[in-house]
């Protein structure tokens, strides 16, 4: 099982008005961050086992740091579990900035993800993204030039302004520069984000529900068009783009998440799993790893019910084959109710029936897959062998 690595850099220049993860620390902090992070990894090293597949530096905005200091972080991963030479590290990067990207491919990343999220500069302004639409075609364009082996564009969805037709040009266009992988993400009003507060005092109007569908169809059809393959339902790529960081995530496969605000998952750790997470804040995290003590935060043993839901959302969120009696076989359920569970759905239209008896959730399961998982959990959980009467007796991961 690989194990990949999350960095979590919460450093912003200026705050999207949508946005409600933990972030906006000051850049000028970002030294202190990069040292107490190494510090960190030497309090986690027996938490994983290497070599690390996936390096990911997320945030905020982890392209304010300098290449040296991306470079000094994937050689203190190298040093503390080893780190793959053919491994994957992705840098996210704000079109905004004057951005040395050769450096950073020189420092050590292979992949970038460039937050271009909307190609109309009025819609920009009004989310308070600091770019603009040539920005974020520059930046494209100069991502590919600097020789990543995968470059990918975020898009939001959900824009009260943007037609279908407009992003499906959109992807049109970004796959033209060279974008080899394309992320969508679904505009949401969090309480206490400006954009809330706008719409709640009607300065802001969000889309439809019906709009949003429409949007998503037709990047859909227009990514499929220009060669990239939906892998999950917000991810596509073309051959050899898929992210491999976020598809092991979806996998189930171990991630250990460092820094301010971020979660881990152990798979080995318990007979279903252990969650882990450093809560947010940048002052408690340096003060206690100044002392030699494991950052403020929490954690918890998966039970095997929570397992199950676990793996029934991620599994449901992806384009990939999965065997109901291998499901059955890992969470000691009952394999003929397991399977007719699943085929239950198959005239549905919501999976497809491939050779080995293996299914594959059509894009209706992907666009359904919270509620469809819920629906799942429960009836295999119901009253009978393997069900929830016989909990206790699980089998747990990887047993007979």
């Amino acid at each position: 099982m690989s194990l990949g690595v999350y960095l979590h850099l919460p450093f912003c220049l200026s705050r999207c008005r949508y946005c409600a993860f933990y972030s906006g620390e000051p850049p000028s902090r970002s030294g202190e961050l990069v040292e107490f992070l190494v510090i960190e990894m030497g309090l986690r090293v027996k938490e994983g086992t290497g070599p690390v597949q996936t390096v990911y530096l997320g945030g905020g905005t982890p392209s304010l740091l300098t290449p040296e200091q991306v470079r000094h972080l994937l050689r203190a991963v190298d040093r503390t579990w080893g780190l793959d030479r053919a491994g994957e590290v992705t840098l996210e990067v704000n079109p905004a900035d004057r951005l040395p990207l050769e450096s950073f491919r020189n420092a050590g990343a292979t992949r970038v993800s460039v937050g271009v999220q909307s190609l109309d500069d009025a819609v920009l302004e009004e989310l308070g993204r600091r770019h603009t639409a040539a920005q974020a075609r520059k930046t494209l364009a100069a991502a590919v030039a600097a020789g990543f082996a995968s470059v990918n564009a975020d898009l939001l969805l959900g824009l009260p302004d943007t037609t279908p037709g407009e992003l499906a040009l959109w992807v049109e266009e970004l796959v033209d520069l060279g974008a080899g992988h394309l992320s969508l993400y679904s505009l949401e009003l969090h309480p206490g984000t400006e954009l809330s507060a706008a719409a709640a005092q009607g300065r802001f109007r969000p889309s439809a529900e019906a709009l949003e569908e429409a949007q998503f169809r037709a990047v859909v059809r227009a990514a499929e068009a220009c060669g990239l393959q939906g892998y999950e339902v917000s991810n596509f790529a073309l051959p050899g783009h898929v992210c491999r960081h976020n598809s092991a995530t979806w996998r189930g496969e171990a991630y250990l998440g460092l820094g301010p605000g971020a979660h881990s998952f152990l798979p080995g750790a318990g007979p279903w799993g252990t969650r882990r997470w450093n809560e947010p804040g940048l002052d408690p995290y340096l003060t206690a790893l100044g002392r030699g003590k494991p950052p403020p935060g929490g954690g918890e043993e998966l039970t095997r019910e929570q397992a199950l839901l676990e793996r029934l959302f991620l599994s449901l969120r992806c384009r990939a084959a999965f065997a109901p009696r291998e499901l059955a076989t890992r969470f000691g359920l009952d394999p003929a109710g397991t399977v007719a569970a699943f085929q239950a759905l198959v005239p549905k239209g919501l999976f497809e029936v491939l050779p080995g008896g293996r299914l594959r959730p059509t894009w209706e399961a992907l666009r359904r897959a919270d509620g469809l998982a819920l629906g799942l959990h429960e009836r295999l959980l119901g009253a009978g062998p393997g069900g929830a009467s016989a909990a206790g007796a699980g089998a747990a991961p990887g047993a007979a």
